[in-house]
């Protein structure tokens, strides 16, 4: 059979290869910038995921090479290059296999690891034992494409005869099954945290969506396992392999893609703020160790403010000794108000300090929502007229 660009599928391999190879590498770049000038803090997460990142390269490097070896083509056009062509062309493959399945473990053990910093302690335990689980499956899956004949040769060398290798096509069935499990209970693990959230439902939404965008990683998994079962029976192996392979290049940088996108609202809010509004564009991350902007340590790991403001007060505003519910909602606002003996105390959650950017992106990585304290003394001074005097206290508590 002749061969001809029609029926060649190694030109879309290619083109898809190179798309998402550069995407990644402008993600990884903006993230690990965001991280280290920003942020000023790498965490476990970054540097996983950096190596999932340079072995999602190795990967897409060996996915190219297969095509100049004959991926995507019929085989009868591949078998016209001879048998070390064959050979060649069955040992990248047995490469680009160990860097696809080490590429998913650490992708998901990255996302895991930003779990563990989110400062939820059932969160941290679940995401312990699922960094394990996954850790566990990706540690088994490399060593079963390394070792699946023995010896280890005969995966890719044709020549060898007397040898011994695992059913390869269950392998890859299974492996794929297992893979789409494991992302649904990695990526959906944040769920509770984010509906515990005390924040309007928008937001919670908004934080969700953030934390679960590897789901679309899972979806690409998805779709990859339809092509499996034609690529382990079809005869023309190098022309079936071809769906497979670039949706296995998808799935991988959709994951590093995933993983990636919460970093950037700290590079938003410093650069491009009018996208976050208004509020975001006053927020600065401090430098390490400065006690300046909305959020500073102290020892207990609380950030608060005190401000004391005085206004005065009409006859209707005097404390009757009852105590009072303000309604749900005032302004921007979620509080509640208690007056008794002249001494009014309200507390309440200030909607913009609680935006989904700011749950995310604090200095130690933390979920952090802002509660405002505020305390009311009412009374009468020597001219008779009454005054109010109060107190505000504000806490970030992770």
């Amino acid at each position: 059979m002749a061969e001809s660009p029609n029926e060649s599928q190694g030109h879309l391999v290619i083109t898809l290869c190179v798309v998402f190879g550069v995407l990644t590498t402008v993600v990884i770049s903006l993230r690990l910038f965001t991280r280290f000038f920003i942020i000023k803090t790498v965490g476990t997460d970054d540097i996983l995921i950096t190596i999932a990142s340079l072995l999602s390269w190795a990967f897409i490097a060996t996915t190219i090479m297969a095509v100049q070896h004959g991926l995507g083509s019929h085989i009868d056009v591949v078998l016209l290059r001879g048998v070390d062509n064959l050979t060649s062309y069955a040992q990248i493959v047995w490469f680009s296999s160990i860097f696809y399945n080490a590429c998913l473990g650490f992708i998901k053990t990255s996302v895991l690891a930003l779990y563990m910093r989110l400062g939820d302690r059932n969160l941290r335990r679940m995401a312990l034992v699922m960094a394990c689980v996954v850790a566990s499956q990706a540690t088994a899956n490399v060593l079963t494409c390394i070792f699946q004949c023995n010896p280890i040769k005969a995966a890719w060398d044709t020549t060898i005869t007397h040898k011994e290798c695992i059913n390869i096509n269950a392998f890859y069935l299974a492996n794929a099954a297992l893979n789409i499990v494991t992302d649904l209970l990695t990526y959906t693990l944040p769920v509770r945290l984010v509906m515990r959230l005390q924040v309007p439902r928008n937001q919670k939404i908004a934080v969700g969506v953030m934390l679960c965008l590897g789901l679309f990683a899972c979806i690409s998994s998805i779709i990859r396992i339809t092509f499996i079962p034609q690529m382990l029976v079809s005869p023309d192996a190098t022309w079936a392999i071809s769906g497979a392979m670039y949706w296995s290049v998808i799935e991988t940088n959709i994951g590093i893609l995933a993983a990636s996108i919460p970093s950037f609202k700290a590079l938003a809010k410093r650069y491009l703020p009018i996208l976050l509004g208004e509020y975001s564009s006053k927020t600065r991350y401090p430098s390490s160790g400065a006690k300046t902007g909305p959020f500073h340590k102290i020892s207990n790991g609380t950030t608060q403010t005190d401000n004391v403001k005085m206004r005065p007060l009409s006859v209707k505003g005097a404390v009757d000794g009852s105590a009072a519910k303000v309604p749900e909602y005032e302004g921007d606002s979620k509080e509640y108000r208690v007056s008794k003996n002249g001494v009014a105390t309200r507390i309440g959650q200030d909607r913009l300090s609680n935006e989904s950017e700011e749950l995310l992106n604090v200095p130690d990585g933390r979920i952090v929502a802002r509660t405002q304290i505020t305390t009311q003394v009412e009374g009468m001074d020597e001219g008779g007229s009454f005054y109010s005097h109060e107190s505000e206290r504000g806490r970030h508590m992770s």
